[in-house]
Formats: structure tokens, sequence, C-alpha cells
């Protein structure tokens, strides 16, 4: 009989802190009906002027993650996965991802007319191996307009192309990481190389374990960082290589 604002414990129920008693609408911001809040005490208080309304979805803040996928073209497929929000980082005045499978492919707006996916040395510029003609959206998950792969002469429409938001603590962990760089001294640089996904998890994070040496780790600290760390020391705040970085 009602709609209602409720917890995910009650979702579903006719429970809840504010309910309208509206069942004809389709969703709650087209019923012309009053709001009711709950008193505590058993009973509903209407509340005319609380007003439930579709939002302007430029005014959201922009997704953790990205996923771009289904594009054809070859090079275009190299700028296929996930890519992570870089906080605080704008280009032309808008968000931009990073790939996670490649440091050097970005998801960024180009300053006029199209988003790309392009390489870090194009940041920002009209260039690109994929491009979302679309200017008015303030991210390009919230687009209709279909994605185009540059295929060394044209662009070609890619109607199977999509980049939709998700949310990176709902993705399963890849079964196998690569930790490199430059060569490092010491025991960091023993850490270097391939891990594992490992079957247990490590404060609540997945846990790696090196393919070639089962007494190094990267796992989760409980608090702040991801360390590169000896069995010894698995999930506590030590370790040779740290990424101060606690998201999911």
């Amino acid at each position: 009989s009602a709609w209602n604002a409720q917890s995910e414990a009650s979702l579903g129920q006719s429970r809840g802190w504010m309910q309208l008693l509206d069942s004809s609408c389709h969703t709650p911001d087209v019923s012309l009906l009053s709001w009711e809040t709950a008193d505590g005490a058993g009973k509903w208080d209407k509340k005319p002027n609380l007003k439930c309304r579709e939002a302007d979805p430029s005014t959201m803040p922009p997704a953790s993650a990205l996923v771009l996928s289904g594009a054809t073209e070859a090079k275009a497929q190299d700028c296929l996965g996930l890519y992570r929000l870089i906080k605080g980082y704008e280009v032309n005045g808008r968000p931009c991802w990073r790939s996670v499978r490649r440091s050097d492919r970005w998801i960024a707006f180009n300053g006029e007319n199209a988003w790309n996916a392009q390489s870090e040395a194009s940041l920002g510029q009209k260039r690109g191996w994929l491009q979302l003609l679309d200017s008015n959206v303030s991210t390009p998950d919230l687009s209709k307009t279909q994605w185009e792969a540059w295929d060394g002469s044209n662009w070609v429409r890619q109607d199977a192309c999509t980049c939709v938001s998700v949310d990176t603590a709902q993705l399963p962990p890849p079964p196998l990481i690569e930790l490199a760089g430059p060569p490092i001294a010491g025991n960091a640089g023993a850490c270097l190389g391939s891990y594992r996904l490992a079957d247990r998890d490590v404060n609540g994070r997945p846990a790696f374990q090196k393919t070639d040496r089962e007494d190094r780790w990267l796992a989760f600290n409980g608090d702040n960082a991801w360390n590169a760390q000896s069995a010894a020391s698995l999930g506590e705040k030590k370790g040779w290589i740290q990424l101060l970085d606690s998201v999911p």
C-alpha cells in the first residue's frame, strides 16, 4: 500500500521511517500525495512539505569505478577493463578514470565534444582509441550515446560497447596479479613478481601469495595500506613495500 524510506534489513516490508501511501504510482516522484514520518510511538505524521522528485544525474558524485567493455576494434580492445576514479583530479574540468590493468590508459573528457579512452600522453586531447560524442553528460556512464572506435582511418560505431559504473567491492578479485617496476635492492626487490589469489582473506580483504616464494604475500593491513610482506607479518602493518590506499 505504500512506498517506504527504510533500512536494508526492512527492504520491501511495511516498515520504515517515512511512508507514501500511494500504491497507484509507478515511482514515488510522480505522486501528488503527502509523505508521512514515523513519530516513534506508532503513529504517522503528515509532512506536506516533504517532497520526492526526480533529480538531475549530473549532480551525483562520479562513480568510483567504471567498466568499459564490448569494443571490437583491436586497439580499442586494449582500452577495455576496469577504471578507477582519480579523486581530487580533473581533466578539462571533469572527473577522470585510470585503468587498473594498464596505468597508461585513461577515460577523460577532451574539453570540447567527447569522452575518450586514450593514452596518458594524449590525456585531455581530442585523441584516443574510443570516443563517446556526448558533451552533455557529467560522466560517461550516464550517456545513452553509442561509443565509437578508431580503426586507423575512420570512427566506427561500436554497438556492443558499454561504459557502466560498478562498485569495486562487488568485483571478484583477479586470480593472478603482478607487482612490477624497476629493480629494487634488498628484500623489497624480492617482493616483485607474480602473486596468486589465496583461498583465504586477510583483514576482510583478498590476499595474494607469491608464486615463486610461499613466504611472500600481498595483503591488507586492516587499517590504511596494502603490504608486500612476509608470512610471519601477514595482515600486520609491516612489510617491505606498501600502498597507502584503503579502498576495497
